[in-house]
């Protein structure tokens, strides 16, 4: 009986493990929850953003309808709430930005080399995904 009851619950277990695994990996996309609040202090940017602090207060509103943002010397970071804002505000910004799930990336003008630019979309555009919005495996 005792055995009968475990294995019941074993295979409850197994059976939501698989459920979980595939809403994770068919239907959340873990970019969404990105908080910018790690990069306010410019410790997770590798150095990429000197001076980076907090700007929503004085970057989101009704031009830029965005949630969360973070600037720097040479980037801002735009966190919205809807993914169809942020791909309309990197297709906006143009060759300056970088889109990768409910954030975007918008580069100072020549305020970081080719190569950095690369590196930080890579850093940003590979969390909590297997594969960047650019193709890049993670």
């Amino acid at each position: 009986m005792v055995l009968r009851d475990l294995a019941i619950v074993a295979g409850i277990a197994w059976v939501g493990a698989v459920a979980l695994f595939i809403w994770a990996m068919l239907f959340y996309d873990g970019r969404q929850d990105l908080d910018l609040e790690r990069w306010a202090d410019g410790d997770e940017s590798g150095g990429m953003m000197p001076g980076a602090r907090w700007a929503t207060g004085e970057l989101c509103g009704s031009d830029v309808p965005c949630i969360q943002a973070v600037t720097s010397e040479t980037l801002t970071m735009y966190r919205f709430e809807y993914r169809e804002l942020a791909q309309a505000a990197a297709a906006y910004w143009g060759e300056d930005a970088y889109l990768t799930g409910w954030i975007v990336v918008r580069f100072e003008p020549g305020a970081l080399s080719a190569e950095n630019r690369y590196a930080f979309e890579g850093s940003v555009g590979c969390i909590n995904t297997w594969v960047s919005e650019d193709g890049r495996d993670c």
